[in-house]
C-alpha cells in the first residue's frame, strides 16, 4: 500500500488484522531508492492477530506499507486500515490565572 505525498510532520495511524503471523514495515520511497547502511524502516513489527501503531513522518515523501508473509506456508486473510493527518499545531500558551478561591493557600505552622 502506498501513501503518496505525505508532508513532514504528518501523523500516520495503521491497524492491521491478520489470520496468521505477518511482518509489517513502513518505509519511505527515498530510503528504498537510495538505501544507506544504517537506514531502518520508520516502523517494523510482527502481527499475529492485531497490531496498531502511529508514527510521525520525518520528511516529505511517499511511504509504503510492506506486508511480508515469506515464512508462511498458508494464505492469510489480512485487513489494513491507514489514516494520515496533518500534524496539529500547538496552541499558544495561555497565561494561567487560577480562580481567586483556589489561589489562596493557608498554611498551618507549628
Amino acid at each position: 500500500m502506498r501513501l503518496r505525498g505525505l508532508p513532514q510532520g504528518a501523523v500516520v495511524a495503521v491497524r492491521v488484522t491478520s489470520s496468521g503471523r505477518l511482518g509489517v514495515a513502513l518505509v519511505g520511497v527515498k530510503q528504498l531508492k537510495e538505501p544507506k547502511a544504517d537506514s531502518k524502516p520508520l516502523f517494523r513489527g510482527v502481527v499475529q492477530d492485531k497490531l496498531g501503531f502511529r508514527v510521525t513522518i520525518p520528511e516529505a515523501d511517499d511511504y509504503l506499507l510492506v506486508l511480508n508473509n515469506r515464512a508462511g506456508q498458508e494464505t492469510l486473510k489480512v485487513e489494513v486500515e491507514m489514516r494520515a493527518s496533518r500534524a496539529r499545531s500547538k496552541p499558544a500558551p495561555r497565561e494561567h490565572s487560577p480562580r481567586p478561591e483556589k489561589a489562596s493557600l493557608k498554611a498551618i505552622c507549628c
